[in-house]
């Protein structure tokens, strides 16, 4: 296969890809909102659990770039955890709000610039995302059993 084949077929691959309708979301599951919407923090959370798990392993080197990286997926899936359940209808009582900030503090605040991550308080970090994300998974596990 010659490169203009290959860009074509990846091309066509794409395309179809792009131009798939969504299908409706019928069911009543933890992981759409009460309109129907999908989620969007389920599908990045085995990505943040998988980075979790390698750096309280140690395996994960902890070097600036690294923590970049994870700083920015760390916030995708912060964000996403609180518009899924803003989505949902799911009133803060503050905790959430809270180990949400603590999480965001730990990395160095907002999305810009490196990860400040103090190597000596990883694993509290480690154990304060792991707790946040159980939280919203409770969350929304208790709005799927209301529905």
């Amino acid at each position: 296969m010659n490169v203009r084949q290959a860009l074509l077929l990846l091309t066509t691959v794409l395309c179809a890809g792009c131009t798939r309708e969504k299908a409706g979301s019928a069911s009543a599951s933890a992981y759409t909102s009460d309109n129907g919407s999908e989620v969007e923090a389920p599908r990045l959370i085995p990505a943040i659990q998988n980075q979790l798990n390698l750096m309280a392993s140690g395996v994960q080197p902890t070097d600036p770039e690294n923590l970049t990286a994870y700083k920015n997926l760390a916030g995708d899936v912060v964000n996403s955890m609180a518009a899924d359940l803003h989505r949902a209808g799911l009133a803060d009582s503050g905790d959430f709000r809270a180990l949400k900030d603590s999480v965001m503090h730990d990395l160095g605040g907002g999305a810009e610039g490196e990860s400040k991550l103090d190597h000596s308080k990883l694993n509290e970090h480690i154990g304060r995302m792991r707790r946040l994300i159980s939280m919203y998974q409770q969350a929304m596990k208790s709005a799927g059993d209301h529905q």
